[in-house]
């Protein structure tokens, strides 16, 4: 089943759908003191209708007991804890490999190799170079087909 689409041209105020308006009636007030505050045109009110659509109800807070509050403290206290020494951990092996990299690097035996081990490789990581998987590699087994 197909919808059909019509485009309606976009109708601007002009005197004449003024005059349209008032012999139709007056419209309610809170309508009215909408239209004025948005003054966006006539799609002022499926604007509005989108705003509210978009932002949803407020969610009233919760109300805690004493003891669930300090409850979650306790949570919050022990997870800052714990992450903390987990990140205290990951920076003593960074810290650790910088330190055994310099070593390495003040072991070599000659200034010239000192320096040359210094100058970062930019270049790209060859093609053929490997990967670690899961399985070994499958013989006679081809991703692709050959065309």
């Amino acid at each position: 089943m197909m919808r059909r689409c019509v485009m309606q041209a976009r109708t601007f105020a002009t005197k004449k759908g003024a005059a349209a308006t008032e012999k139709r009636g007056a419209k309610s007030a809170k309508f009215k003191a909408t239209a004025k505050k948005n003054d966006k045109g006539t799609d002022s009110g499926k604007y509005d209708v989108m705003l509210r659509a978009l932002k949803g109800r407020d969610i009233p807070a919760p109300e805690w007991t004493e003891a669930e509050k300090q409850e979650h403290f306790e949570i919050g206290r022990k997870y800052n804890s714990m992450t903390s020494i987990r990140h205290n951990a990951l920076m003593k092996d960074l810290q650790l490999k910088i330190n055994l990299k310099w070593e390495a690097i003040n072991a070599l035996p000659t200034p010239e190799l000192r320096a040359e081990a210094l100058v970062e490789d930019f270049s790209l990581v060859p093609m053929t170079r490997g990967f670690p998987t899961w399985t070994p590699p499958i013989p006679g087994f081809k991703r692709f087909r050959d065309d």
